[in-house]
């Protein structure tokens, strides 16, 4: 196992970092927790792992035909629908999409690791991780289906790790990363601030951590599809206040259609 990857983790049982050792499978040193691989690492908080999802998109993400169907049809129409024709050259369209975040996170300018957070079924851990060859990328979801559309795409990339972990308690140790990459997720989390003191957490200091969400919906029927799937929307102000509680600032958004992709730092 990557000896970058063991070096930033931490125990999801008893909190412990860098206790986890092993080749195929991971046994922490400090509680004695035994941990499989099977194509990922499942880190998530023992306490936590039966927990059903609350919101309709979780339980959809649990889906293995959404998940097959993920990248395809079931993003971009979501995408669509939600952020409008305004957002379809750049968050629908991943080529554009990927521009932006891969140079607001500045991966050419960086050693990694990386950190592509709800990575999903890996659509930017792959594009990640062919664009910083020489760093570690990892991609961590909740959502097994996901991961495991996300373990066969991402055969070939000598430089990913997957994790099954929680964004409220992850499973890395303090300042793990150099950049953090958060694709249309922050409206699916529970305690988004939460999430946002576990970014800072893992951060390097200075490090960047970019990411996507929906403002106000562009339309009627997407405002009304957004609440019956109970997504939560965020204007930049109210982000950048959020995020400036938690230590994260310098914040910068960029507005696109009924979405918008921020940058902020680590102070």
């Amino acid at each position: 196992m990557d000896p970058t990857l063991l070096s930033i983790l931490r125990c999801p049982r008893c909190g412990a970092g860098g206790s986890l050792t092993g080749a195929r499978a991971l046994a922490c040193a400090a509680c004695g927790l035994e941990i499989a691989r099977d194509g990922y690492l499942d880190l998530l908080d023992p306490n936590r792992a039966g927990e059903p999802a609350t919101s309709t998109e979780q339980r959809l993400m649990e889906s293995l035909v959404v998940a097959r169907i993920y990248e395809r049809l079931w993003r971009p129409t979501f995408v669509r629908l939600l952020a409008g024709r305004g957002a379809g050259g750049a968050v629908g369209g991943f080529a554009g999409e990927l521009f932006i975040h891969k140079h607001t996170l500045a991966i050419d300018d960086r050693p990694g690791p990386w950190l592509d957070l709800s990575c999903g079924t890996g659509l930017f851990v792959r594009a990640l991780a062919a664009a910083a060859p020489g760093s570690l990328v990892v991609g961590l979801d909740i959502a097994r289906a996901m991961l495991e559309v996300a373990e066969r795409r991402t055969k070939g990339y000598g430089n990913v790790a997957l994790i099954r972990g929680d964004a409220h308690t992850l499973p890395f140790i303090d300042g793990a990363f150099t950049g953090i990459n958060n694709v249309g997720a922050l409206h699916v989390y529970d305690d988004v601030e939460q999430v946002f003191r576990e970014v800072w957490r893992v951060l390097k200091p200075g490090a960047l951590y970019v990411g996507s969400t929906f403002a106000e919906a562009p339309s009627l029927f997407g405002k009304v599809a957004a609440r019956l799937a109970g997504i939560r929307r965020f204007e930049p102000d109210q982000l950048r206040g959020q995020l400036a509680r938690v230590g994260l600032g310098e914040f910068e958004s960029l507005p696109l259609g009924g979405a918008f992709i921020f940058r902020a730092r680590k102070l």
